[in-house]
C-alpha cells in the first residue's frame, strides 16, 4: 500500500493522494544518522487545517494537511 496523505487543492477542496515515503533528513535535507520511520494506522486532521479547507489560509497548495509526526522534526 502506497503512503497517503490529505493534499490541499485549493478553497474547498482537497484530496486523498501517494505521497513520498519519509527519509532520514531535515527539511534542509541534511542526513539524520538515526531515528525511526513509524507505521501509522491511523490519523486525522488538526482544526486548524479546516480554515485552509475553507479558503481561510495563505498556505500554498499541495501542502499535506495533519500532524503525523512532524513533532519529530
Amino acid at each position: 500500500m502506497a503512503n497517503r496523505g490529505v493534499v490541499y487543492k485549493g478553497p474547498g477542496k482537497v484530496a486523498v493522494e501517494a505521497i513520498p515515503d519519509p527519509k532520514f533528513e531535515t527539511p534542509a535535507g541534511r542526513k539524520v544518522t538515526h531515528g525511526v520511520i513509524l507505521k501509522v494506522l491511523s490519523t486525522n486532521i488538526c482544526g486548524s487545517d479546516q480554515h485552509m479547507v475553507r479558503g481561510r489560509t495563505s498556505a500554498p497548495t499541495g501542502i499535506v494537511l495533519g500532524r503525523g509526526c512532524d513533532w519529530a522534526l
